[in-house]
């Protein structure tokens, strides 16, 4: 089956589709960071326990917007690897929350749905072609 090209409607769609979504998660990971912040302020607990909790939540959005940013600004071959990572971990997210009764149903059925479509549009999504460098040609 011949490769199919960055241009592709498919591709341009999973892209786009993609794109939304990795920008959703990431304002959608702010307001986790900020309660996350604001929970340690209040919390009684192990001091420990509440600074890996605001951690983990800074580097997951360092992560996703990191990601965001680059699909933003272009299609590089990585940014696909990464949403899909990140998408494969959100479907174990959501159904930690569905099993575990974390929030409500709607909440946990959300988070899938979401890693559902992110992880279609980035197996869509084709990167953008590298560049050829040919090594004959170098001048000498």
């Amino acid at each position: 089956m011949p490769p199919t090209s960055p241009d592709h409607p498919r591709s341009r769609a999973g892209w786009a589709v993609l794109r939304v979504l990795l920008v959703l998660e990431s304002a959608l990971l702010v307001g986790v960071l900020i309660f996350s912040v604001a929970a340690a302020f209040g919390s009684v607990g192990p001091v420990a326990q509440n600074v890996s909790i605001v951690a983990m939540a800074v580097l997951a959005l360092a992560w996703v917007a990191i990601t965001a940013v680059a699909a933003l600004r272009g299609r590089p071959s990585w940014v696909r690897g990464s949403a899909l990572t990140i998408h494969v971990l959100l479907f174990a997210g959501g159904t930690g929350c569905l099993q575990l009764g974390i929030g409500t149903w709607q909440f946990g059925f959300a988070l899938v749905a979401c890693a559902l479509l992110g992880f279609i549009a980035a197996v869509l999504a084709r990167p953008d072609e590298r560049p050829v460098i040919d090594e004959g040609a170098s001048g000498a």
